[in-house]
């Protein structure tokens, strides 16, 4: 086996990967790092206190509190199911943009000529690698665009094994 093939592809798949996180996050920068999370927490019970003499309250007067505090927290959870429903919908078009530039530099790999072996199979793992971990941290988005996207790029893929599979065979024979 050639070890500095090895090494070379190691290198480009272990500086492509990060890269198009990264950049995923620098062109889509929503709802990433603080900003990730809803952050509109409001205290239904301190907004709507009972009162230390609650005892002395009517039964009026505590439904009236209960019924206040139990509309606050609708309206907290109904907040915060818009703000993760705009979130999915966000990260779909990033996952869609990650999908799509794994895939152009796959066929990026697969139909330049004239690029060293250890380039193109970098070039190859780290588009896959960066599909599988983009399919894996956006699963929940439930992209139908993004769906299709993975099915052209698996096919893709299997093109570029069957018409590189010689390069492939190489590898383990130590040729240069």
């Amino acid at each position: 086996m050639n070890w500095t093939k090895l090494l070379y592809v190691l290198m480009i798949v272990l500086l492509y990967v990060p890269m198009v996180f990264v950049g995923a996050n620098v062109f889509f920068p929503e709802y990433t790092g603080s900003s990730a999370y809803y952050q509109g927490y409001t205290d239904c019970y301190g907004k709507y206190p009972y009162p230390a003499d609650a005892e002395t309250l009517s039964v009026a007067d505590r439904a009236s509190i209960a019924e206040n505090q139990q509309k606050c927290n609708q309206e907290f959870q109904k907040e915060q199911q818009a703000f993760e429903q705009a979130k999915l919908s966000y990260e779909g078009r990033k996952y869609v943009f990650i999908s799509l530039f794994n895939l152009g530099i796959l066929l990026l790999a697969l139909f330049l000529p004239k690029m060293q072996d250890s380039v193109t199979m970098g070039l190859f793992m780290g588009s896959i690698a960066a599909t599988f971990g983009g399919t894996i941290r956006y699963f929940d988005t439930r992209s139908k665009i993004g769906f299709a996207i993975l099915v052209i790029t698996f096919f893709a893929v299997l093109y570029f094994i069957n018409r590189k599979k010689e390069n492939f065979l190489d590898w383990g024979k130590g040729k240069k």
